[in-house]
């Protein structure tokens, strides 16, 4: 079949979002938009908050593969316009259900209708069972079977005012909601497995997450900044227009060394790290910060060393993965695609000048003397002063 396809795209959750619901549905046209604005021949229709995009038959798998990294996007399936006539909407899904089946093995299916057009002289439940009922007249032998709750194959039909469609069985999306709808963020991201999967997550919550990356060029050599500029790239696929900040932290880090005491140097570090990303933040107008903590991961992300690094900041500060441990962050980031990249062997800033024991549960007091003996104000000034900042969406995927 070479005639244009229509894919409908789903969405759950922005279908409770009540009087606000057309600005929800608005964004998430628009980043679809975004994502699909290199291809040629696209035409999208919103009529009664259904998203609808018509294409040609070779752009219909990509576009479907787009919409996979869409946050917002519930699910899709790929169409095509058929006359309302059961016989003919039935020859289609024996067509395309006929090459899922496989000897031996049982697959569930069931149709569902939503009839836009009321003037149609069948009710829904009438073309679910007149459509469904031949299908399963020529492949039940083959191992076709009815199932309303637990279909593996759900055939869909729309039966419009001005066409009637019917749609293959659903690809699943990302859900969650349309980057953009919560606001802006930053993340401090490094090269390691935890903050890239922290500010995926805050992508699928609506925010649009830029980066923040504390580079020590000078000790760690360029692998860490090019490690953590693919992983800004391979986020950036899921929400464009987001900015990566890269701040020299140098200057920082061998003052803390020479001034302070070893076991405070981690703690130290983030907390200047906290104070940079806060500054920046407003400087851009973040409404947020995000980081890749979790509970006792490491020694600087036990509650005393949280809570003290907390407390330099006065902006909401998301953990996204506070309660995961390890190996639930490793699955998710193998899932995103990260895992592969974040295992690379460069070390990341906090590594530099580790002390032999670092303390887990450092005293707010005590930091606070540390940090009299360094002139962290100044020093953050010039770090921020000679901030690098990142367009991704000019870099080459």
């Amino acid at each position: 079949m070479n005639e244009r396809r229509t894919i409908l795209v789903r969405y759950d959750e922005i279908g409770l979002k009540g009087k606000n619901r057309d600005q929800f549905i608005n964004r998430l046209v628009k980043n679809i938009q975004l994502q699909m604005k290199d291809l040629e021949g696209l035409e999208f229709s919103v009529p009664h908050g259904r998203i609808f995009i018509h294409c040609s038959p070779e752009t219909a798998k990509e576009c479907t593969h787009r919409l996979q990294r869409i946050p917002g996007v519930a699910s899709a399936s790929v169409g095509v316009t058929r006359e309302p006539d059961f016989d003919v909407l039935a020859a289609v899904g024996v067509e395309w259900i006929e090459p899922q089946l496989q000897p031996g093995k049982v697959l569930k299916f069931c149709v569902r209708t939503n009839r836009a057009d009321k003037s149609y002289p069948h009710k829904s439940p009438d073309i679910d069972r007149e459509v469904g009922s031949r299908i399963l007249g020529q492949l039940h032998a083959k191992g076709l079977e009815v199932s309303i709750k637990e279909a593996d194959y759900i055939l869909e039909i729309e039966i419009g005012q001005d066409e009637t469609v019917i749609f293959n069985n659903r690809i699943p999306g990302l859900r969650g909601l349309p980057v953009g709808s919560s606001g802006n963020i930053l993340g401090l991201i490094s090269g390691g497995i935890d903050s890239p999967v922290a500010l995926y997550r805050m992508i699928r919550r609506g925010c649009r997450a830029h980066g923040i990356f504390f580079d020590n060029r000078p000790f760690m050599g360029r692998g860490g900044y090019d490690k953590v500029v693919k992983l800004s790239k391979l986020l950036n696929e899921y929400q464009r227009k987001s900015r990566l900040y890269v701040v020299p932290f140098e200057d920082i880090q061998v003052a803390i060394r020479d001034c302070c005491r070893p076991a405070h140097r981690v703690v130290l570090y983030r907390r200047m790290m906290y104070r940079i990303a806060q500054a920046v933040a407003r400087q851009k107008g973040y409404l947020a910060l995000a980081t890749g903590e979790s509970v006792g991961q490491v020694a600087s992300q036990t509650l005393e060393n949280l809570n003290a690094v907390s407390q330099v900041v006065n902006m909401s500060v998301f953990r996204p993965l506070i309660g995961m441990n390890k190996q639930e962050i490793i699955n998710e980031a193998k899932v995103l695609g990260t895992y592969g990249i974040s295992i690379e062997p460069y070390p990341d800033c906090c590594s530099v000048f580790m002390p032999p024991r670092p303390a887990t549960r450092a005293k707010i007091p005590d930091l606070e003397v540390d940090e009299t003996k360094y002139p962290w104000e100044q020093l953050m000034l010039d770090a921020i002063a000679k901030m690098e900042c990142v367009n991704l969406d000019s870099l080459p995927l």
